[in-house]
């Protein structure tokens, strides 16, 4: 209700611009839904800026996306493209927890989970990592690690420049 609120009295002026700071964040699945559609019901009207950690609130609300790190920007895109161009490149692998260290040092392990209990790693790799691993289907998540892990966007390009020095 406070959200709610505190939008309501922010349309009170037919802002051009609105900056949200973690806007679901602490709600229940429904009013989640709700709000996220309110957001993007004045997105179409005025400039709506959505900062949060929250990935299934960018995919479901956004056109554009940046991901940002201290400050820095390292990726901007449309959530949809950026998902696309990670499309046989995302590699994932359940391990023991204990075979974690080994395979960070052989692959570019971009993101790790535990499962029922078992950890499952993602790599992200243009080809086959090798024996164990199948292709994963990307998500905007895959999208912020790759990005967070330097593999993709501006990181990816400094470390390229650096290789080349």
């Amino acid at each position: 209700m406070r959200q709610r609120f505190g939008v309501a009295v922010a349309l009170l002026g037919s802002p051009k611009l609105m900056i949200v700071d973690e806007p679901t964040a602490g709600l229940d699945p429904a009013e989640r839904v709700r709000f996220l559609n309110l957001l993007s019901e004045l997105g179409q009207n005025s400039v709506v800026i959505l900062s949060t950690h929250i990935v299934e609130d960018v995919s479901e609300l956004c056109t554009r996306m940046a991901i940002i790190d201290r400050g820095e920007i390292l990726f901007e895109a449309e959530p949809l493209s950026a998902v696309e161009e990670l499309q046989g490149r995302i590699w994932r692998r359940v391990i023991s927890t204990d075979a974690l260290p080994e395979l960070e040092r052989e692959h570019a392990v971009i993101s790790t989970k535990l499962y029922a209990g078992r950890t499952v790693a993602h790599v992200y790799c243009d080809s086959t990592p090798g024996p164990g691993f199948e292709p994963a289907k990307p998500d905007l998540e895959d999208v912020y690690f790759s990005a967070v892990a330097g593999r993709i966007g501006r990181r990816s390009q400094h470390q390229e420049s650096e290789g080349r020095s």
